[in-house]
């Protein structure tokens, strides 16, 4: 089977193709879970610059070349330098967060190459992390933490809401915003989301299992990165854990038989 290489960049605000393959269609591209949004946001999220290179002002893209197989998995991974070895390091453990979706041909997952790369920009960095509001990740005190970078699903202490458990649905109520459109469209329904929460408590690989449509989807998500988590635990020890959060969007009767788009 041919193979498509495609090399994306990442700069403020979107992926940009460079190189693709003639000859090689697909329906649609491979892709990080969450896509380019969610790419950038956990990038923008989680990146700690080195401190030698933040010092002297060194900037450079690292560019990771890989292998999605048709089951999600990667292989061969290659990082092409970028001319400083822990701008390079750094990029490798920020591609080793994200979790990919293979391209899709006649509507079955089919294996292909792939290229990403991280820009690492010195300038701008001071302003990513004045809007996130943080320099260095915020551990629990005195916890240890998995290193290995697996993702649990069972046998783990899973993470929970900061103010419990049985808070967190007046959190949701209270900032859940349903969107006109699903209103005027009489939608309702559950978005099922996925995503891992972090030993910090931060959270990757924001996808949607279950869609609604009608913007559900994106106010789902909108909430979602508003909750603080307790990260989970395997082990005793601080690790990576992957949850599915349900929301709900449930018309009252105010909203329903609106056909007519005129609101009470």
């Amino acid at each position: 089977m041919k193979k498509v290489v495609v090399i994306f960049l990442l700069n403020s605000v979107c992926f940009l193709p460079l190189f693709s393959q003639s000859g090689y269609n697909v329906e649609v591209l491979p892709t990080n879970i969450g896509g380019k949004t969610e790419f950038k946001r956990v990038f923008e999220q989680e990146i700690m610059y080195p401190e030698a290179a933040l010092k002297n002002n060194i900037s450079g893209k690292v560019t990771v070349s890989f292998d999605i197989k048709k089951d999600s998995s990667i292989s061969n991974v290659k990082v092409n330098t970028c001319g400083n070895q822990e701008l390079d390091v750094e990029g490798l453990r920020l591609f080793n967060l994200f979790l990919w979706v293979p391209a899709l041909k006649e509507g079955q997952s089919v294996s292909t190459s792939w290229s990403v790369a991280f820009d690492f920009n010195a300038e701008k960095y001071s302003k990513i992390c004045k809007k996130r509001g943080y320099t260095k990740f915020k551990y629990i005190a005195d916890a240890k933490i998995d290193s290995t970078g697996k993702i649990y699903t069972t046998g783990v202490q899973m993470p929970m809401y900061e103010k419990g458990n049985f808070a967190l649905q007046d959190f949701i109520k209270e900032n859940l915003e349903y969107p006109r459109q699903a209103q005027l469209s009489n939608l309702q329904g559950t978005v099922l989301l996925s995503f891992i929460v972090e030993p910090s408590g931060l959270m990757t690989n924001i996808g949607v299992e279950k869609s609604v449509g009608g913007g559900c989807d994106q106010e789902a998500i909108r909430v979602l990165e508003q909750i603080k988590w307790y990260p989970g635990k395997y082990d005793g020890k601080l690790a990576r854990v992957r949850m599915t959060f349900p929301v709900y969007f449930i018309l009252n009767d105010e909203f329903k038989n609106n056909a007519s788009g005129e609101q009470k």
